[in-house]
């Protein structure tokens, strides 16, 4: 019998401790505090071995001190259980009870808006003049759309700004920093005066029309791309004109659906190129210039519209035909177009033999209200066709998306939350006649406009049951 214990010693080898042993690993491995002697027996050959009673010891032990540990982590657990259960509370409570005391207000917004809808405290109208009648959009979204409404005035003052400091920014930024500033602006304006890229096709580029900025822009009213006719096929092989209908204040629908791909656009049509035309002075507003030329849109000129056809079979140039002058007429509700005076737009479609497409989008209109009584006639009016006729660019004087009691903020250009279904009617093809005749122009003009009565005649009741008017032609 082995009497006294060494630690780090096997009281049956004599020797440093062998994890392989049974011994070793049972009792000086597993039990090395033990505070009594070891027992052992010597069998017939000699070899000492551990009694049966210290086996069942050491197993016992062992167990003992597994459980312990158990219970030390069941403890653990159960006190970070605890903790989060009481964050999880407090995070509660802040979100029920007390909106406004949330870091995040936009998220307080929401939490408002849904907690009074939900309540029987005020009624209906009051309400939806509060708060609105649709939901809030999300951040990535609201910031999308301003950034893209904003994005006109921004370059103007920027290029002013950048102008300003070439020329006397010499005390605020250095005079060589300002001398360089100076030369590159000199070259990039001098480029603006000589490029006709708005007149030849552009430069449009497919990853910055798929950007995922445009989907967000997309997703804010939102803004749906479907045909009239679902069987309705659009060869590549052909060439077409699309009239978009209305104008509204800015053709969002026109933008979101074609010249930015943000829809169905590439399914609906593929293998078909789309550019959009756009205001020559558009394209001498440095920076945005070159945001509207990677989106593919061109001059609305007749030359710039004939050479982008003549490129060959698979384009497309979408027109917004009632321009500046319909522009005048969109308010919530109405349907009124500018078309009767517009035989260019036909001219040119019966000279380059095209396939004429008409489109109707419910919900352009809804955009911007009014900020004044400008029917014929007014006073508000009247200053409207004045600059119209002298400068050929419409003022219409809008508001745009308001904010709790205003419902409505006059000038500005973030346009209210509303859903923008465009309906893509069937292709009109239009023979060949390089000099159209009055009758040839007014012979399309008039199945063009049916085609385009008929759209709004099958979808009007779905997408537009609070429509104040039918759809007028009235200039």
């Amino acid at each position: 019998a082995v009497t006294g214990r060494r630690p780090n010693r096997c009281h049956h080898h004599f020797e440093t401790l062998r994890p392989e042993c049974s011994f070793c690993y049972l009792r000086c491995r597993r039990n090395p505090s033990a505070s009594r002697p070891l027992a052992w027996h010597s069998d017939d050959t000699g070899t000492p071995t551990m009694s049966a009673e210290d086996d069942a010891d050491a197993v016992t032990q062992e167990l003992s001190d597994a459980r312990a540990r158990i219970r030390e982590l069941e403890a653990v657990v159960e006190a970070r259980e605890q903790k989060l259960a009481t964050l999880e509370k407090k995070l509660g409570d802040v979100s029920a009870q007390s909106a406004w005391h949330r870091a995040d207000v936009y998220g307080a917004l929401h939490h408002i808006q849904d907690y009074y809808r939900d309540s029987e405290l005020f009624s209906r109208g009051l309400l939806e003049r509060v708060i609105g009648t649709d939901s809030l959009p999300k951040k990535r979204q609201l910031t999308v759309t301003a950034i893209m409404f904003f994005l006109l005035p921004i370059c103007m003052f920027l290029t002013v700004a950048l102008t300003y400091l070439a020329a006397f920014g010499a005390p605020y930024i250095g005079s060589t920093a300002s001398r360089t500033l100076g030369a590159v602006l000199a070259v990039y304006y001098a480029y603006i005066y000589q490029d006709n890229s708005a007149a030849r096709g552009s430069l449009p580029s497919a990853r910055f029309k798929s950007s995922w900025f445009w989907r967000q822009l997309r997703e804010y009213f939102p803004v749906v791309l479907r045909k009239a006719n679902e069987s309705t096929k659009f060869p590549a092989d052909k060439k077409y004109m699309f009239g978009y209908h209305p104008h509204g204040i800015i053709s969002v629908g026109c933008f979101v659906n074609f010249v930015a791909d943000a829809t169905e656009t590439q399914r609906l049509f593929p293998g078909i190129s789309f550019f959009g035309a756009t205001l020559a002075a558009n394209f001498k507003v440095p920076f945005f210039r070159e945001v509207l030329l990677r989106l593919g849109c061109i001059s609305v000129s007749a030359s710039s519209i004939r050479y982008v056809l003549g490129m060959g079979p698979g384009n497309a140039v979408v027109i917004v035909p009632g321009g500046a002058a319909e522009a005048l007429d969109a308010r919530p509700g109405s349907n009124d177009l500018t078309l009767q005076r517009r035989s260019g737009f036909f001219r040119i479609a019966l000279q380059q033999g095209v396939h004429l497409v008409p489109i109707y989008s419910f919900g352009e209109n809804d955009l911007y209200p009014q900020a004044f009584r400008n029917e014929s006639g007014t006073f508000v009016r009247r200053v409207q066709e004045f600059w119209l006729k002298r400068i050929g660019y419409a003022t219409p004087y809008f508001c745009g998306s308001g904010a709790f009691c205003m419902p409505a903020i006059p000038g500005n250009p973030i346009p209210r939350r509303h859903p923008i279904i465009t309906v893509i009617g069937d292709p009109i093809e239009c023979p060949k006649i390089e000099h159209p005749t009055e009758a040839d122009i007014e012979k399309l003009k008039v199945q063009y406009i049916n085609s385009l009565n008929n759209i709004f005649t099958q979808f009007a009741d779905e997408y537009a049951p609070d429509r104040k008017s039918p759809l007028r032609i009235i200039k």
